[in-house]
């Protein structure tokens, strides 16, 4: 008997919230909570940083890219008043040149 293996693309669509006031808000409640943890001599529990959650992302990505290679991934980036694809970016798989960080 022969298998028959069925290969299947994938697309994985994150779409990030980065507007400011979402990222404020959290900032302020994690340095409230890092700060009532610290005296405690406890370790920090969040709520998770933009850091955090990008880290998070890429290594979901990078996942999802690993478990076939014709999976495909797509990064949108969103705010009250505006959405861009973050990934890939033009001018080539991966290239994230034009990518403003920080």
């Amino acid at each position: 008997l022969a298998s028959l293996t069925v290969c299947t693309m994938s697309l994985l669509t994150l779409i990030i919230d980065i507007s400011p006031p979402t990222w404020g808000h959290r900032h302020l409640l994690r340095t409230a909570q890092d700060k009532s943890q610290a005296s405690k001599s406890k370790p920090s529990v969040g709520p998770a940083t933009l850091d955090d959650v990008l880290t998070s992302c890429i290594t979901l990505g990078t996942s999802f890219s690993c478990l076939h290679r014709d999976n495909t991934l797509v990064v949108i980036a969103a705010t009250e008043e505006e959405a861009a694809v973050i990934y890939p970016r033009k001018g080539g798989e991966g290239n994230m040149e034009n990518v403003v960080m920080g």
